[in-house]
């Protein structure tokens, strides 16, 4: 960025507040950076990339949103529609539940494409998602990929960088620091000043974007997230961006004044910005796995059979079956089945959904808790590189994290557990042990209400991301000591 010089000030004398000191200094620099080509160029891209960014992530989530909301009516008007029908049978026909899309997925789409949107919720089984939009996609359209959070988090640091990455050492190497510090400039004005007009600059630049998305969040709402958590999660996104990019900014005009020469400082910077955009999260991401390892798809699925053999399922020679029978029969008082006052396969179907439901919950829950280890020990890298906690606080505010979509998995389970208990109750009041021909009435498909999920409120969100925002904060506040520091430091050689 360039600087004040002593032809600046009225007769070359500095102004005796040093709040006008800066001002002239923002000013300056402001008037500089709008002569310079390489703002109008950078400024211009960075805006159709941003322009492109929200169209494309809203007309992306609008569309899902359009096709979740009627995908879900025709499972639960298929459910509805089955007629009579016996209700283990019915059990087994399930219905789909179909993910949200969050408010600001249009902002920050997370892990959304990679882990599926919908689950067939089936009789025994507590499945995995499906429909998976990255596997539909083409290598090309992968690498291709624009999304606001993307900008932000990696292409708006490179701008900063290459602003602000002379701010000092061009001063220094076109002479004028020495003038300046000689007509009683102190250097922390200097550095308020510089750091003034970046944020004019980028202020400018995200403003309308901010503005725009704040204003839209409203009509982006569904039934699944009401307006004031939606709008609650767009502001605390904002602060969080803010903190991130005033870290950037306070550590390139750091690095300026640490260095004498502005190629050095440039490469320093850049350095920095790959290895935090790019090698950074390769690494962490091969590290949490060989610390907290987690299952293949496979091996997890193939874990959760074997403990599944423990239950009797609809094998009556079952030892766990056999088992359960004689405490039933020991419970009612009586020696054959036939002579229960309630259908004892009903209560049979009902032990062992109980049962496995211990198992999902024990495997699942396993799985969940390695998730959040990693997300955890990943963390730690951001004392050094951001955007190793400013992913996950996106992604958290968002909607698009990890944690968001284990929560629609929950769920989604306690309604496929409400459908189990709704069907196998029927059986046993009203069922005659050994009578195959009975069927319910559509009333009792009735009985059980459309799937319904409700997105976390902002709190659960804060519960869940403190750390990373307290680790966010803590980063961009040594960035700041560290620009006041070397910028304490400055000399005119």
């Amino acid at each position: 960025m360039s600087n004040v010089t002593c032809s600046d000030y009225p007769a070359g004398v500095v102004p005796a507040r040093g709040v006008s000191v800066v001002a002239v200094i923002a000013k300056k620099e402001l008037l500089e950076l709008f002569r310079d080509a390489r703002l109008m160029w950078i400024g211009g891209l960075f805006a159709l990339l941003m322009l492109a960014a929200l169209l494309l992530g809203w007309q992306q989530m609008q569309h899902m949103e359009t096709e979740r909301a009627a995908a879900q009516n025709v499972s639960y008007e298929q459910w509805l529609g089955q007629g009579e029908r016996n209700p283990h049978t019915a059990a087994h026909f399930g219905q789909y539940a179909f993910k949200p899309s969050s408010p600001l997925l249009f902002v920050d789409p997370g892990v959304t494409p990679f882990v599926g949107v919908s689950v067939w919720m089936e009789a025994h089984k507590q499945n995995e998602f499906k429909f998976r939009p990255a596997r539909d996609a083409t290598s090309l359209q992968r690498f291709g990929e624009l999304s606001v959070a993307f900008v932000l988090q990696v292409l708006a640091p490179l701008i900063i960088i290459l602003l602000t990455f002379s701010a000092f050492t061009g001063e220094r190497e076109r002479g004028t620091l020495r003038q300046l510090l000689g007509v009683g400039v102190q250097p922390m004005q200097l550095l308020a000043g510089k750091g003034l007009a970046s944020a004019v600059i980028l202020g400018a630049l995200l403003l309308p974007f901010v503005m725009a998305g704040l204003i839209a969040l409203p009509f982006s709402t569904s039934h699944d997230t009401n307006v004031d958590t939606a709008v609650g999660r767009g502001v605390l996104m904002v602060v969080a961006y803010a903190i991130y990019l005033a870290g950037f900014v306070a550590l390139s005009l750091g690095i300026s004044a640490l260095l004498k020469s502005s190629r050095k400082a440039l490469v320093v910077l850049l350095a920095f910005w790959v290895i935090n955009s790019f090698v950074m999260p390769r690494i962490m991401t091969d590290l949490v796995r060989s610390i907290s390892p987690t299952p293949t798809a496979v091996e997890f699925q193939n874990t959760l059979v074997e403990a599944r053999k423990a239950n009797f399922g609809h094998d009556e020679s079952h030892p766990g079956y056999l088992e359960f029978r004689n405490q039933v029969l020991q419970q009612y008082g009586v020696s054959e089945v036939e002579q229960l006052p309630v259908d004892f396969k009903g209560l049979a179907l009902r032990e062992d959904d109980q049962r496995g439901y211990r198992v999902f919950d024990k495997n699942y829950g396993a799985l969940w808790n390695s998730y959040a280890q990693q997300e955890r020990i990943r963390a730690l890298a951001g004392f050094v590189f951001p955007l190793a906690v400013m992913q996950p606080v996106s992604m958290g505010l968002a909607g698009s994290d990890t944690a968001h979509h284990n929560d629609f998995a929950r769920s989604a389970e306690v309604y496929r557990r409400q459908i189990q208990s709704v069907t196998s109750e029927d059986l046993i009041r009203n069922r005659k042990y050994g009578d195959k021909d009975y069927k319910a009435s559509p009333a009792l498909w009735g009985e059980i209400p459309a799937f319904d999920y409700e997105t976390p409120d902002t709190g659960w969100v804060l519960e869940r991301q403190w750390l990373n925002l307290a680790i966010l904060a803590m980063w961009a506040f040594a960035a700041g000591l560290f620009a006041m520091v070397t910028t304490r430091r400055l000399t005119p050689l």
